[in-house]
């Protein structure tokens, strides 16, 4: 009897080393389970897979190159007259014409505005004058510093309008970028002559200011890339900013003013002036007309320094495309030599709303050779039971080559 016990014994000792060889394998195939779970969802609900556990972020990893977009998607905010609070927006994807409403985000998107992306990151300011940043697909929230934390005292008195409600903040400018491997992140506003910037890590929570041009000028448009941000003031010039190294930004480069020769063919008033950075990091000056009434009538130039002749040329992108929202361009396997732009854009926060008659044909993509507007997504508010008061261009995308 002792020796079956002992002999039972050592088939379950030898039954449980099996076991435990087994699992050490199962991880494996855990991955593999995972893979084929991701692979089969969308890309809203694959992004939301990611955040499960860090087996889930793993398995996501080898998926990337099938879910990541390779075109940019449009997103629509909720207008302000709505009369209950909307925390929910709408995505769609050009290339499959598929489109998302993200729910229950936390807040009140129709009385916050977003200011600049960073592929699925957003920069949002809320009427209570608090900024943060927002991931859609994770829901991950990081809090900035209030306006009123700037280093200038007065900067808050500056740029709050006393209007009816109280919660107008008139920025004019904005840009955000995330580096999602490193967790990094910097945010830089302004307001006329003065900017505000924030890095992940700085040790008082505040928004650092400087004020890089002169008394008389002032920032239309920036951009934001590789640790540059370049600044187009509203004499057409380009000035370059280094954010790479220490507490304060350094000036590393300025280009001359944009100036039109003698006869000119075309009125250049009423039009709007952006900066741009091109994937070989030529800085782009575009100019634009765009009249969105009754129909969608644009114009646009877009213009690279000649360094040869300390002048500006005027060019076509080429295979290249360029995303007016986010100032870059991409490489492009289709809409080659086009422009990504809303209406809405050159007239943000007038009050109007993307689904007025008026301005349905506020999302459109402009070719340049053509001088058409090829591309016109006016179902996306025509068929919409929400106003929406805005809309961008954006790329959720966590890594990888940015490609059209």
């Amino acid at each position: 009897m002792a020796v079956i016990q002992k002999k039972q014994k050592k088939e379950m000792s030898d039954s449980e080393e099996k076991k435990c060889n087994d699992d050490s394998k199962q991880p494996v195939l855990v991955l593999d389970l995972l893979r084929s779970i991701l692979e089969r969802l969308s890309f809203v609900d694959f992004h939301r897979g990611r955040c499960i556990s860090l087996e889930w972020y793993s398995a996501s990893e080898s998926c990337l190159a099938v879910k990541n977009p390779t075109s940019p998607w449009i997103i629509l905010f909720p207008s302000e007259n709505v009369e209950s609070k909307n925390d929910s927006c709408k995505l769609y994807n050009p290339r499959d014409h598929s489109s998302y409403i993200v729910r229950d985000l936390g807040f009140d998107l129709a009385r916050s505005r977003c200011l600049a992306s960073s592929g699925s990151w957003f920069l949002m300011l809320d009427h209570r004058t608090d900024f943060h940043i927002l991931n859609l697909f994770t829901r991950v929230r990081i809090p900035l510093p209030p306006l009123e934390s700037t280093g200038d005292g007065n900067v808050f008195k500056r740029v709050y309008e006393n209007v009816s409600d109280g919660s107008c903040i008139k920025i004019d400018n904005a840009v955000l970028w995330v580096d999602e491997k490193r967790r990094d992140y910097l945010v830089v506003w302004n307001i006329s002559r003065l900017f505000g910037y924030h890095k992940k890590g700085d040790e008082n929570y505040s928004w650092k200011v400087f004020k890089p041009l002169k008394k008389n000028d002032c920032c239309i448009d920036m951009a934001f890339k590789e640790n540059k941000l370049y600044v187009l003031s509203v004499t057409r010039k380009v000035t370059v900013y280094d954010f790479s190294g220490g507490d304060s930004p350094v000036k590393c480069a300025t280009f001359p003013s944009l100036r039109f020769r003698n006869g000119y063919s075309y009125n250049t008033q009423g039009c709007h002036y952006k900066v741009a950075v091109t994937l070989s990091g030529e800085v782009l000056i575009i100019v634009a007309k765009v009249e969105p009434y009754p129909r969608v009538e644009c114009f646009f130039a877009v213009y690279k320094m000649d360094h040869n002749s300390s002048g500006y040329e005027r060019i076509s992108l080429g295979g290249e495309a360029l995303l007016l929202d986010l100032g870059i361009t991409v490489e492009a396997n289709c809409m080659k030599n086009c422009i990504y732009f809303s209406n809405d854009q050159f007239h943000r926060y007038n009050g109007k709303s993307l689904c007025d008659d008026s301005n349905k044909n506020g999302i459109c993509v402009y070719h340049i050779r053509s001088r058409y507007v090829v591309q016109v997504f006016e179902h996306l508010t025509a068929s919409s039971k929400i106003a929406f008061k805005d809309a961008r261009s954006f790329f959720p995308i966590f890594g990888g080559k940015w490609l059209l």
